[in-house]
């Protein structure tokens, strides 16, 4: 069980932060609610405790999680699928499972992609969608400047293309 205070990630909507827990009824079935804030898009959603693991949501990533993201980010080229089907259905799966590991893979493979040719519109959300979530976790995991972490993300993004 989360508390009220501790940071969070949650798939699609970045990291977070447990603002209060809340017993509510809806349908007539009283379930309790974590109320989480992102900072990343100023919005505040519910999620029921019940089914937390299904959802994705966990404890945000510790600096030994992340150190492995920027070298998974930093690393030379990996393998990128030529059927842009495929790709985005693996990388709408990867997001899904809201680990910091397989987010930071999709990043490495849509910029490594686009520095081949570039992405469709479809795949510019993915990418932009997964830089946001891991920006937001690293930045609040390290109580860093987003705009900072933004830059090395990049830099390391150069340096192993």
């Amino acid at each position: 069980m989360f508390r009220v205070g501790e940071k969070v990630f949650y798939p699609y909507h970045g990291a977070g932060e447990i603002q209060n827990v809340e017993e509510k009824e809806i349908l007539g079935e009283k379930r309790i609610y974590y109320v989480i804030r992102f900072p990343l898009t100023e919005t505040t959603i519910m999620v029921p405790s019940d089914n937390t693991m299904e959802l994705g949501l966990r404890n945000i990533a510790d600096q030994k999680e992340i150190k492995k993201c920027l070298e998974i980010i930093s690393a030379s080229e990996g393998d990128i699928e030529e059927d842009w089907k495929v790709r985005y259905k693996k990388h709408q799966d990867m997001l899904k499972s809201g680990t910091i590991q397989e987010v930071t893979v999709v990043i490495k493979n849509l910029f490594n992609r686009n520095q081949i040719k570039e992405l469709s519109s479809t795949e510019k959300k993915v990418y932009q969608n997964a830089l946001s979530m891991l920006i937001s976790e690293i930045a609040l995991s390290l109580c860093k400047n987003q705009d900072e972490v933004k830059g090395e993300l990049f830099r390391l993004l150069e340096k192993g293309r």
